[in-house]
Protein backbone atom coordinates (compact mmCIF):
# COMPACT_ATOMS: atom_id res chain seq x y z
CA UNK A 1 0.00 0.00 0.00
CA UNK A 2 3.44 2.60 0.52
CA UNK A 3 3.26 2.59 -3.49
CA UNK A 4 -0.31 3.45 -3.61
CA UNK A 5 -0.02 6.19 -1.15
CA UNK A 6 2.58 7.57 -3.25
CA UNK A 7 0.97 7.35 -6.62
CA UNK A 8 -2.40 9.17 -5.29
CA UNK A 9 -0.12 12.00 -4.11
CA UNK A 10 1.10 12.13 -7.83
CA UNK A 11 -2.44 12.11 -8.91
CA UNK A 12 -3.55 14.87 -6.54
CA UNK A 13 -0.22 17.14 -8.28
CA UNK A 14 -1.80 16.29 -11.78
CA UNK A 15 -2.15 13.95 -14.94
CA UNK A 16 1.57 14.49 -16.18
CA UNK A 17 3.34 13.87 -12.71
CA UNK A 18 1.17 10.55 -12.31
CA UNK A 19 1.85 9.45 -16.21
CA UNK A 20 5.34 10.40 -16.15
CA UNK A 21 6.48 7.69 -13.04
CA UNK A 22 3.76 5.31 -13.66
CA UNK A 23 5.73 4.93 -17.35
CA UNK A 24 9.12 5.04 -15.32
CA UNK A 25 7.70 2.32 -12.02
CA UNK A 26 6.51 -0.22 -14.14
CA UNK A 27 10.02 -0.29 -16.05
CA UNK A 28 11.29 -1.39 -12.28
CA UNK A 29 11.94 -5.54 -12.43
CA UNK A 30 12.64 -6.26 -8.68
CA UNK A 31 16.05 -6.13 -8.91
CA UNK A 32 18.23 -5.25 -5.75
CA UNK A 33 19.84 -2.44 -7.82
CA UNK A 34 18.06 -0.89 -11.08
CA UNK A 35 19.06 1.80 -13.56
CA UNK A 36 16.55 3.47 -15.43
CA UNK A 37 16.98 5.96 -18.40
CA UNK A 38 14.72 9.04 -18.46
CA UNK A 39 13.28 10.10 -21.65
CA UNK A 40 11.27 13.15 -21.53
CA UNK A 41 7.57 13.13 -22.52
CA UNK A 42 6.72 13.78 -25.76
CA UNK A 43 5.61 17.82 -26.26
CA UNK A 44 6.57 18.42 -22.63
CA UNK A 45 9.59 20.94 -22.22
CA UNK A 46 12.35 19.43 -20.38
CA UNK A 47 12.43 22.31 -17.17
CA UNK A 48 8.80 20.73 -16.35
CA UNK A 49 9.73 16.83 -17.01
CA UNK A 50 12.87 17.31 -14.79
CA UNK A 51 10.37 19.28 -12.22
CA UNK A 52 8.24 16.19 -12.41
CA UNK A 53 10.66 13.87 -11.83
CA UNK A 54 12.41 15.97 -8.18
CA UNK A 55 9.43 15.98 -6.88
CA UNK A 56 8.70 12.25 -7.24
CA UNK A 57 12.06 11.84 -5.89
CA UNK A 58 11.23 13.86 -2.93
CA UNK A 59 8.15 12.57 -1.95
CA UNK A 60 8.80 9.02 -3.03
CA UNK A 61 10.84 8.23 0.27
CA UNK A 62 8.04 9.93 2.55
CA UNK A 63 5.97 6.55 1.66
CA UNK A 64 8.43 3.80 0.35
CA UNK A 65 10.59 2.62 2.73
CA UNK A 66 12.08 -0.34 1.61
CA UNK A 67 12.98 1.23 -1.83
CA UNK A 68 15.38 4.51 -2.74
CA UNK A 69 15.24 6.59 -5.89
CA UNK A 70 18.05 8.96 -6.62
CA UNK A 71 18.88 10.29 -9.80
CA UNK A 72 22.38 10.82 -11.40
CA UNK A 73 22.62 13.00 -14.59
CA UNK A 74 19.33 11.27 -16.97
CA UNK A 75 19.09 8.08 -15.47
CA UNK A 76 17.38 7.12 -12.11
CA UNK A 77 18.86 4.40 -9.51
CA UNK A 78 16.34 1.76 -8.18
CA UNK A 79 17.87 0.60 -4.79
CA UNK A 80 15.86 -1.88 -1.98
CA UNK A 81 16.87 -1.31 1.19
CA UNK A 82 18.37 -4.16 3.05
CA UNK A 83 17.23 -4.67 6.37
CA UNK A 84 19.13 -6.88 8.69
CA UNK A 85 17.34 -9.36 11.43
CA UNK A 86 17.97 -8.78 14.47
CA UNK A 87 20.50 -10.83 16.27
CA UNK A 88 18.70 -13.45 18.63
CA UNK A 89 19.43 -13.19 22.48
CA UNK A 90 19.89 -16.68 23.49
CA UNK A 91 19.08 -16.94 27.07
CA UNK A 92 19.79 -20.27 29.98
CA UNK A 93 16.56 -21.45 31.42
CA UNK A 94 16.79 -23.42 34.43
CA UNK A 95 14.33 -26.04 34.79
CA UNK A 96 12.92 -27.02 38.13
CA UNK A 97 11.36 -30.36 38.80
CA UNK A 98 8.17 -29.84 41.26
CA UNK A 99 5.90 -32.47 41.48
CA UNK A 100 2.32 -31.45 41.60
CA UNK A 101 -0.94 -33.42 41.69
CA UNK A 102 -2.95 -33.41 39.12
CA UNK A 103 -5.68 -31.08 38.86
CA UNK A 104 -9.25 -32.05 37.42
CA UNK A 105 -10.07 -30.03 34.05
CA UNK A 106 -13.27 -28.35 34.26
CA UNK A 107 -15.80 -29.09 31.75
CA UNK A 108 -15.64 -27.45 28.40
CA UNK A 109 -18.22 -25.10 28.43
CA UNK A 110 -19.63 -23.69 25.02
CA UNK A 111 -18.02 -20.74 22.82
CA UNK A 112 -20.75 -18.14 23.15
CA UNK A 113 -20.19 -15.33 20.78
CA UNK A 114 -20.56 -11.62 20.98
CA UNK A 115 -24.05 -10.11 20.16
CA UNK A 116 -22.82 -7.61 18.45
CA UNK A 117 -18.69 -8.55 17.93
CA UNK A 118 -17.42 -4.59 18.82
CA UNK A 119 -13.90 -6.41 18.01
CA UNK A 120 -14.52 -6.60 14.32
CA UNK A 121 -14.91 -2.50 14.13
CA UNK A 122 -12.08 -1.36 14.19
CA UNK A 123 -10.03 -4.02 12.08
CA UNK A 124 -12.64 -3.45 9.25
CA UNK A 125 -12.62 0.11 9.37
CA UNK A 126 -8.33 0.07 9.46
CA UNK A 127 -8.51 -2.15 6.33
CA UNK A 128 -10.83 0.02 4.52
CA UNK A 129 -8.15 3.23 5.70
CA UNK A 130 -5.37 1.19 4.27
CA UNK A 131 -6.59 0.04 0.99
CA UNK A 132 -8.03 3.69 0.33
CA UNK A 133 -5.63 6.30 1.93
CA UNK A 134 -8.54 7.58 3.66
CA UNK A 135 -8.73 8.36 7.58
CA UNK A 136 -11.68 7.16 8.71
CA UNK A 137 -13.03 6.69 12.50
CA UNK A 138 -13.66 4.02 14.10
CA UNK A 139 -16.13 5.29 16.61
CA UNK A 140 -18.48 6.93 13.35
CA UNK A 141 -22.04 6.08 13.93
CA UNK A 142 -23.09 5.22 10.47
CA UNK A 143 -19.78 2.70 10.52
CA UNK A 144 -20.48 1.13 13.23
CA UNK A 145 -24.74 0.64 12.51
CA UNK A 146 -23.76 -0.67 8.77
CA UNK A 147 -20.95 -3.14 9.79
CA UNK A 148 -23.43 -4.60 12.94
CA UNK A 149 -26.16 -4.64 10.73
CA UNK A 150 -23.92 -6.56 7.64
CA UNK A 151 -22.26 -8.82 10.94
CA UNK A 152 -25.98 -9.86 12.39
CA UNK A 153 -26.78 -11.18 8.42
CA UNK A 154 -23.75 -13.63 9.39
CA UNK A 155 -21.28 -11.89 7.11
CA UNK A 156 -17.25 -12.23 8.35
CA UNK A 157 -14.12 -10.20 8.35
CA UNK A 158 -12.98 -11.49 5.19
CA UNK A 159 -16.32 -11.01 3.14
CA UNK A 160 -15.62 -7.46 4.36
CA UNK A 161 -12.39 -7.39 3.54
CA UNK A 162 -12.99 -8.61 -0.23
CA UNK A 163 -16.11 -5.83 -0.57
CA UNK A 164 -13.15 -3.56 0.14
CA UNK A 165 -10.20 -5.18 -2.19
CA UNK A 166 -12.81 -5.16 -5.25
CA UNK A 167 -14.67 -2.04 -4.88
CA UNK A 168 -10.51 -0.47 -4.46
CA UNK A 169 -9.55 -2.18 -7.54
CA UNK A 170 -12.62 -0.85 -9.66
CA UNK A 171 -13.24 2.61 -8.32
CA UNK A 172 -9.65 4.41 -7.21
CA UNK A 173 -8.51 6.85 -9.96
CA UNK A 174 -12.56 7.13 -11.46
CA UNK A 175 -14.82 9.34 -10.59
CA UNK A 176 -16.78 6.61 -7.76
CA UNK A 177 -13.03 7.09 -5.80
CA UNK A 178 -15.35 9.45 -3.20
CA UNK A 179 -17.92 6.70 -3.00
CA UNK A 180 -15.32 4.53 -0.96
CA UNK A 181 -17.15 5.44 2.38
CA UNK A 182 -18.32 3.02 5.03
CA UNK A 183 -21.80 3.48 3.94
CA UNK A 184 -21.83 2.87 0.49
CA UNK A 185 -19.58 -0.44 1.04
CA UNK A 186 -20.84 -1.92 3.84
CA UNK A 187 -24.96 -0.77 3.55
CA UNK A 188 -27.79 -2.61 1.59
CA UNK A 189 -25.53 -3.35 -1.70
CA UNK A 190 -22.68 -5.34 0.37
CA UNK A 191 -24.10 -8.85 -0.79
CA UNK A 192 -24.01 -7.50 -4.47
CA UNK A 193 -20.19 -6.12 -3.96
CA UNK A 194 -19.03 -9.32 -2.38
CA UNK A 195 -20.47 -11.30 -5.54
CA UNK A 196 -18.19 -9.16 -7.94
CA UNK A 197 -15.89 -10.63 -10.35
CA UNK A 198 -12.83 -8.68 -9.46
CA UNK A 199 -11.18 -9.41 -12.99
CA UNK A 200 -13.51 -7.24 -15.40
CA UNK A 201 -12.55 -5.16 -18.04
CA UNK A 202 -10.04 -2.92 -17.56
CA UNK A 203 -9.94 0.95 -18.68
CA UNK A 204 -6.53 2.34 -19.52
CA UNK A 205 -5.67 3.45 -15.96
CA UNK A 206 -6.76 0.43 -14.39
CA UNK A 207 -4.09 -1.30 -16.27
CA UNK A 208 -2.27 0.97 -15.59
CA UNK A 209 -3.01 0.60 -12.01
CA UNK A 210 -2.92 -3.10 -12.42
CA UNK A 211 0.95 -2.75 -13.39
CA UNK A 212 1.89 -0.95 -10.58
CA UNK A 213 0.71 -3.49 -8.29
CA UNK A 214 2.80 -6.26 -9.78
CA UNK A 215 5.69 -3.76 -9.41
CA UNK A 216 4.78 -3.65 -5.83
CA UNK A 217 4.63 -7.06 -5.47
CA UNK A 218 8.39 -7.27 -7.49
CA UNK A 219 10.28 -5.65 -4.64
CA UNK A 220 8.34 -2.27 -3.68
CA UNK A 221 6.83 -3.33 -0.20
CA UNK A 222 9.04 -6.10 0.20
Amino acid sequence: MELILFLKDLRSKGKLYYEVWINLLIQYNGESSQTIKLSVTPNTPNSTYYRVISYGIEVFSKYVTTTTIVKKRNELIIERVLIKAPKKVVSEVVEEVVQIEPIKKAPRQPKVEPKNQHNLIEPIIDYLNECTGKSYKTNSKIAISNINARLKEGYTLDDFKKVIQVKSTKWIGTKWEDYLTPNTLFGTKFESYLNENINTPKTKQESAYEQVIKATELGFNN
